[in-house]
């Protein structure tokens, strides 16, 4: 098992005390679901410099968290995923009724498009406020993100899954 984290981000700023914790999360779907534990114990520093180096060919950064979606920066997030989506399907389309009846030779393949259209195991976004937040993974709010939008980084979460 291992260690991600849930990034708040948002399109306008939120005051400290408008950031999520651990406790925001309680009978929340992603416990159980996809953590098996949160933790405000994180270094807010590192956490910024490690989502910004995910998002080195995406996005540019105005400061530590603060950044917008450069333009194609979409299409360079995805590059590799959809490479490893395009082999996988490859690999399925030589497999005949018999393979997928008995699940012999798709499982691995569906795995790996799975994963890399929208890897459940990484970061995630919440975005909003304690109050009203959803909670996704960083490729869906990639995809659904507005390109040279500025977002702010709230409140940051580990889970460990």
């Amino acid at each position: 098992m291992s260690h991600s984290r849930i990034f708040q981000i948002n399109p306008e700023p939120l005051a400290p005390e408008k950031h999520i914790t651990e406790d925001d999360f309680y009978d929340h779907w992603f416990l159980d679901s996809v953590a098996d534990y949160l933790s405000d114990d994180v270094n807010r520093i590192d956490d910024c410099k490690w989502l910004r180096k995910r998002l080195e060919i995406v996005a540019h950064f105005d400061t530590d968290d603060t950044f917008a979606i450069l333009p194609g920066g979409k299409e360079a997030y995805f590059t590799k995923a959809y490479k490893e989506f395009v082999a996988a399907r490859e690999r399925t389309m030589t497999l005949g009724l018999a393979e997928f009846s008995s699940g012999q030779g798709f499982s691995e393949p569906v795995r790996v498009m799975s994963d890399a259209f929208n890897e459940e195991f990484g970061f995630y976004v919440a975005q909003g406020d304690p109050d009203e937040f959803e909670v996704e993974t960083l490729d869906e709010f990639i995809r659904f993100a507005e390109i040279g939008c500025r977002y702010y980084i709230g409140g940051i979460l580990d889970y460990h899954y």
